[in-house]
């Protein structure tokens, strides 16, 4: 599903940007090959256009995005009945792999990594997720910048099949 970036969503992304640039020093490329600054700026528009989608699927108020608790760790994006969702972004519309730092991999588990790729700078798409056992069964690639987890987007669970699971079900019927 197509997800269409408003400005306001634009502008948040560069204020959440500029906070965490004033927290750490730096503006080399870092082990994803994009800019410490972009990073951070692609990173919440991922997870903004995911926040959208799950407004339009109308699970909004089962799956909670917290912005400010992960800024500078990688604690998950999104959270619901004790699981965690990690976000990630592919900045380019020609990319093709949900891709995963290993050492990001390893340091914090994550149950479910949904793949968002931009399409420009004010359109990006939800394509599908993978769990991390499937990650953990993938082999290590090197793409130029050091051990990644990669599954090609064609290979991605239907993301319908994560929010239709049981467990959010039950999360709904409690909380009615």
């Amino acid at each position: 599903m197509e997800i269409e970036i408003t400005e306001q969503a634009i502008k948040e992304a560069r204020e959440y940007e500029a906070r965490i640039l004033k927290k750490i020093a730096g503006f080399g490329q870092n082990y994803t090959g994009i800019s410490q600054k972009d990073r951070y700026y692609y990173g919440y528009l991922g997870e903004w256009v995911f926040n959208e989608f799950l407004k339009k699927k109308e699970m909004k108020s089962v799956v909670t995005w917290d912005r400010e608790i992960h800024e500078l760790s990688d604690e998950g994006d999104f959270f619901f009945d004790a699981k965690i969702i990690d976000v990630k972004n592919a900045t380019k519309p020609f990319y093709k792999n949900i891709m995963m730092p290993n050492q990001q991999f390893l340091r914090k588990k994550k149950d479910y990594y949904v793949a968002v790729r931009m399409i420009d700078e004010t359109h990006a798409e939800v394509l599908g997720y993978v769990t991390y056992d499937d990650l953990l069964n993938t082999p290590i690639k090197d793409f130029g910048h050091g051990e990644t987890k990669a599954i090609l987007f064609t290979k991605l669970r239907k993301i319908d099949e994560l929010l239709s699971q049981q467990i959010i079900k039950k999360w709904e019927k409690q909380n009615d």
